[in-house]
């Protein structure tokens, strides 16, 4: 049998346990490759902390940065998969109101994630969106976020008597949103 010289197996030892920072962050995939590094970086830290906060801290999720359409600015397609509008990111590295839309948009999107949740026409129902939401609120409580921006975000949509499509019921998602957050 052939065993490592004492001498080898300490340095393997101390190269294992190394607490040395290396300045890489824990590293989330985000699409398209050539996508800015401050935008990249920007994603990773985002969505990390929100992570930090769910069910499967250790989960880390491919985030697509693309034009998604149909008014939406988020959509998880499967446990893995999860796209965010472009703009929305490009918006929210500069202005605070669109960081915490991103934020929101996020968590939301998470939410689905840790649900089981996938991108199909049985899957998007109103129920899976509410589940959501209530996810995104519960994570936005653990990290010390009011949840007044989700109370404010559909009671907007309220007043303007408007939903995305069938599954967005805003009323729905005010409704849940006040239960959950009611000290707003």
């Amino acid at each position: 049998m052939n065993y490592l010289p004492p001498t080898r197996l300490v340095i393997f030892a101390l190269i294992g346990c190394s607490t040395v920072a290396t300045d890489q962050p824990d590293r989330i995939n985000v699409f398209p490759r050539d996508t800015d590094p401050q935008a990249r970086t920007f994603v990773e830290r985002e969505f990390l902390q929100i992570i930090a906060v769910t069910e499967s801290p250790a989960w880390r999720p491919t985030v697509t940065l693309e034009h998604i359409g149909r008014g939406w600015v988020g959509a998880t397609y499967g446990p893995w998969d999860i796209r965010i509008e472009t703009s929305l990111v490009q918006t929210a590295m500069t202005n605070e109101a669109a960081l915490w839309a991103l934020r929101r948009t996020i968590a939301h999107e998470i939410g689905h994630a840790m649900s089981g949740h996938r991108f199909t026409t049985t899957a998007r129902q109103q129920g899976s969106e509410l589940e959501a939401d209530a996810k995104g609120i519960e994570y936005f409580k653990r990290l010390g976020w009011s949840c007044k921006l989700w109370v404010d975000n559909f009671a907007r949509g309220l007043k303007r008597g408007n939903n995305i499509d069938a599954e967005h019921d805003s009323k729905a998602s005010y409704d849940q949103a006040q239960r959950l957050c009611p000290t707003v």
